[in-house]
């Protein structure tokens, strides 16, 4: 897919590869400029002067530092379009700028047995590429943008199922309609599981730099190997799903980083789901039915873990640290519905 819906033209981005040596982001005197006001020493001392001025009694002129006031910064005035600040691109049908390549391997099964058996069964086996769903990335060097989609689940199996037991009237067993038949006939057993691949994770970074609406990326050296080194159950209390920071290289403002926005190689906790459902329907009258019903989401209770504030980046006091379910605990309900 291409021409997609999104917001990656950071228009109004400074162009800082053509910044003079005095304003250089990788540098801690040039970002110590970028950030200072129009007007200040420290921007005279670079050699900044406002992008426009207003002459004597001109109408309708309003000079870059009042309008701006605060914010009259070095950046804003560097940007390509000094009187205005961040430059929304997806408002109004987006800049069309997106791009997205989806690959899969699917098989389905759907089968109606006898006796009352419904069976529908699939499994995918995909990959999910594209630059559609960032924003505020580097407006001169977007290649970074393109990775794993935030949506990628590499496996996904569903499994879903409805038998009506055979028991009762105009069924293979006890149709005499006895006293086993009225208790055991009618019961319907329904179920949906679910399983999936966890979506792939980001890794978070502290450096920034001053050139406007721009997400930096981590430094890496690899893509392998960042899961900790926990085996079997996974304990939040103890243990940490990521690698310790002593891991990954240390940052600087040097440069930017050079990984892609999500790493394929590592996922987010998998999801895995049951929910069954047991029915009977009652016929009270000709027109009167009352349909009893008992429901079980998650039946088996299980837990999927998500990162804590700041977990996946780096130099943050929770790094690593997964202990905030993020699925639904097991739920059951009994529910009654009288139709008439």
């Amino acid at each position: 897919a291409s021409h997609l819906t999104s917001n990656i033209l950071a228009l109004n981005q400074v162009p800082y590869r053509s910044l003079p040596d005095s304003l250089n982001p990788f540098t801690a005197n040039g970002r110590t400029a970028l950030g200072s006001l129009v007007g200040s020493a420290t921007a005279n001392a670079a050699g900044v002067s406002p992008p426009w001025t207003c002459a004597a009694g001109s109408t309708g002129c309003v000079p870059f530092t009042t309008l701006w006031g605060n914010g009259a910064s070095v950046t804003q005035a560097m940007r390509p379009y000094p009187q205005y600040g961040y430059i929304d691109s997806q408002l109004g049908g987006g800049d069309r700028a997106g791009h997205s390549t989806y690959n899969a391997f699917i098989v389905k099964y759907n089968k109606r047995l006898g006796a009352g058996l419904a069976v529908q069964a699939s499994y995918k086996l995909s990959k999910w590429l594209g630059d559609a769903d960032a924003s505020n990335g580097d407006q001169y060097d977007r290649r970074l943008l393109k990775s794993i989609l935030s949506g990628d689940q590499t496996h996904v199996v569903l499994f879903t199922y409805a038998y009506e037991l055979p028991i009762g009237k105009g069924k293979a067993l006890l149709g005499n309609r006895g006293v086993a038949a009225a208790i055991l006939g009618g019961w319907r057993i329904s179920g949906i599981q679910s399983y999936a691949s966890g979506i792939p994770m980001a890794l978070g970074t502290p450096i920034s730099f001053p050139i406007g609406e721009f997400t930096n990326q981590a430094q890496i050296t690899t893509y392998n190997g960042w899961g900790g080194s926990y085996s079997g159950r996974f304990d939040p209390n103890t243990e940490l799903y990521l690698q310790p920071q002593s891991f990954f290289p240390t940052q600087t403002y040097n440069s930017m980083g050079n990984a892609t926005r999500y790493n394929p190689k590592m996922r987010y906790w998998p999801s895995f789901n049951e929910n069954e459902n047991v029915a009977r329907t009652f016929n009270l009258k000709e027109k009167a039915h009352l349909e009893f019903r008992f429901e079980g989401f998650n039946v088996l209770n299980r837990v999927a873990f998500g990162p804590l504030g700041g977990a996946n980046t780096l130099t943050n006091a929770n790094w690593g640290k997964w202990g905030a379910q993020v699925n639904s605990p097991r739920r059951m309900q009994l529910v009654a519905r009288l139709s008439w």
